[in-house]
């Protein structure tokens, strides 16, 4: 997406800093939890479930938001104010963007816990 950036670097440095030892655990459980919070919003679209949707894209939103994950945060918030409305005309596509902005940040955070 052109007009969000993927993430805010200074906003993990300063994680790295403030959570010293325990930032890679932040990390690992903000990538398990969110795979399985994909899953959810996934299973709620499966399931018609609009306000399921959007509790799951809520959760992921404020996940992401902590790290400055501000792309993923961008379609999480998207997918909530989707699943506000009651209409899940459309939700396929905000699963997908979510998907995808995972699978952009997922190796940037990797990086940042295996110093590669």
């Amino acid at each position: 997406m052109s007009e969000t950036a993927l993430y805010e670097p200074a906003m993990l440095a300063e994680l790295r800093t403030v959570m010293e030892e325990d930032f890679t655990l932040l990390v690992e459980t903000f990538l398990t939890d969110t795979q399985t919070r994909i899953r959810s919003i996934s299973e709620a679209l499966q399931q018609g479930d609009a306000d399921a949707f959007r509790r799951a894209c809520h959760s992921l939103k404020g996940s992401a938001s902590n790290l400055g994950l501000t792309e993923l945060e961008h379609f999480a918030r998207r997918g909530e104010e989707m699943g506000h409305s009651g209409s899940l005309d459309g939700a396929g596509e905000r699963l997908d963007e979510i998907s995808a902005a995972f699978s952009r940040i997922e190796p940037v955070l990797k990086a940042e816990i295996t110093g590669s």
